[in-house]
């Protein structure tokens, strides 16, 4: 009635793929996933950073929100309006899922304070090994601890320049 129309070759009458042409395939994917996995995770790593920001951001204005209706600076982040929602550490310090952010009030003062975002897992993978910060002077800052760890710090730098630290760490102002 219906017959299904299969190509013939040389050789067969119904001849598949041969163990060669299915190897040089699988070498293929191979190759391409091989060179794709590293670029997938650096973008997954740049996008975490850039999430980072923008929390860390949000957590300064709300720091700075209170201290100019209160003439200091917030001493917990329960003082706080917006505080980024994740596991609470303790009164300084919230966790989320790839960062820790923390908040230390200048020493002997109440009008200065840092608030810091840290890439959780720093010990697990070398792109991990960066923070951000924000300093008493108001400067947002981006801190690597290898060259790998510059990849995010470059995403969220741009084209500005980067310092070697007393310590060894690169760092570099964010805009």
């Amino acid at each position: 009635m219906y017959e299904i129309y299969q190509k013939s070759f040389v050789g067969g009458e119904n001849a598949g793929f041969t163990l060669i042409e299915l190897l040089v395939v699988v070498l293929i994917i191979g190759i391409l996933a091989a060179t794709a996995l590293p670029q997938y995770e650096k973008a997954v790593e740049k996008s975490r950073s850039v999430e980072a920001l923008a929390n860390l951001r949000n957590l300064v204005q709300s720091m700075q929100l209170y201290k100019m209706a209160n003439g200091q600076v917030a001493q917990s982040l329960e003082e706080l309006d917006v505080i980024p929602n994740g596991e609470k550490i303790d009164e300084k310090t919230i966790r989320l899922k790839n960062f820790s952010y923390y908040i230390k009030v200048q020493p002997n003062t109440q009008e200065g304070f840092e608030a810091v975002a840290i890439r959780n897992g720093a010990d697990s993978s070398a792109i991990r090994n960066y923070y951000i910060y924000y300093n008493y002077i108001g400067q947002m800052n981006c801190v690597s601890k290898s060259e790998e760890s510059k990849i995010p710090c470059m995403a969220l730098c741009g084209n500005s320049w980067f310092l070697v630290g007393e310590n060894g760490f690169n760092y570099c102002v964010i805009k």
